[in-house]
């Protein structure tokens, strides 16, 4: 039995919702998913690719030069286009992309300097008028920089403002926000540090960041870019592959109620990555390292939330070489 196949056989366990729950996309009718296939083991180069859920119809959807990298996209509520980060070799920019290829354009910039060191883990609101993201600013002292919060900007780069805001100079970092079903909300992953520090999900409101509420129980380091279900009932959210124990892929109600595990890989035995649940609400796309890749290799898979609240029929998306994670399963049409 291949590596990657083995470590998926042990993954899947029980969950604690039903097939209705959504993911990282707007709510509809399961379309394209999108990926991200890196070109290099340093992996500072790659590119953004999408595929129909049957593993047909591979296209590439960026191009970026040899010393760039394209990743962590989201789809817009229509599935028409991508918003995604644009890393060079000086900073990070947020595109976006349309779902042929076209047009890809900076929303935001960074110069490089302390007014903006980076940017990046784009999402769009459901109603398609702003884009939440991660913004870093300077001076960097000891490896931690002056501020690391959620930030909002319009498509066309105009309204640019602040969301959430550190806790304390050098006490936390805010990344990978998502939006609430209704846009009133934003979910993220807080990393707050010192003696009682670690990564942790949190809710805040969408305008000011106000109303704080804490997602992730403590001592569960929750991390990596956590999603609302489509009727905003759950959120979806990973451990650190480095926390102690099993990686494990959970789920709980935004006042942090009813946490439980949707998937788990053995520890010491592979890496979960990054995830999607499908438009419709009854699959779930995600990436696991080891794949059927050397070197530990990432790849793609689809399983199916069953009547009996179990992912089931786990099989691969991806199966080549490269290493594969990223996925986000959007609403554009299969023929696209």
């Amino acid at each position: 039995m291949h590596r990657g196949i083995t470590v998926l056989a042990l993954a899947v366990v029980a969950a604690g919702i039903g097939a209705g729950v959504g993911g990282a996309t707007p709510s509809g009718k399961n379309g394209l998913i999108s990926f991200r296939r890196y070109f290099n083991d340093d992996q500072t180069n790659g590119a953004l690719f999408k595929i129909r859920p049957d593993g047909t119809g591979e296209k590439q959807i960026t191009f970026p030069a040899a010393d760039e990298l394209d990743t962590n996209e989201n789809w817009s509520p229509n599935g028409s286009q991508l918003v995604y980060e644009h890393i060079t070799p000086t900073t990070d920019q947020i595109y976006i992309v349309g779902v042929d290829g076209s047009n890809p354009h900076p929303v935001f910039s960074c110069p490089g300097d302390d007014s903006c060191l980076g940017a990046g883990d784009p999402s769009w609101s459901p109603n398609g008028q702003w884009i939440a993201f991660e913004l870093v600013k300077g001076p960097v002292e000891d490896d931690f920089a002056a501020d690391v919060s959620i930030w909002e900007v319009q498509p066309d780069g105009t309204g640019l403002h602040q969301v959430t805001h550190p806790v304390g100079f050098h006490q936390s970092e805010d990344s990978e926000p998502q939006w609430s079903p209704d846009g009133s909300r934003l979910v993220f992953e807080r990393d707050t540090f010192g003696r009682s520090g670690g990564s942790a999900i949190w809710t805040a409101s969408s305008t000011d960041g106000g109303d704080l509420q804490r997602v992730s129980p403590p001592g569960v380091n929750g991390s990596d870019h956590p999603d609302w279900s489509p009727d905003g009932r759950w959120i979806v959210f990973r451990t650190g592959n480095e926390a102690p124990g099993a990686p494990k892929l959970y789920v709980a109600h935004p006042d942090g109620t009813g946490l439980h595990t949707l998937l788990q890989v053995p520890a010491h035995k592979g890496n979960l990555l990054s995830y999607s649940f499908s438009p419709d609400g009854t699959q779930l796309v995600f990436a696991t390292a080891p794949g059927f890749g050397p070197d530990g290799r990432a790849d793609v898979y689809i399983g199916r939330l069953d009547s009996q609240e179990r992912l089931s029929g786990v099989t691969p998306l991806t199966r080549t070489n490269d290493w594969e994670s990223s996925p986000r399963w959007g609403t554009a049409p299969l023929d696209g």
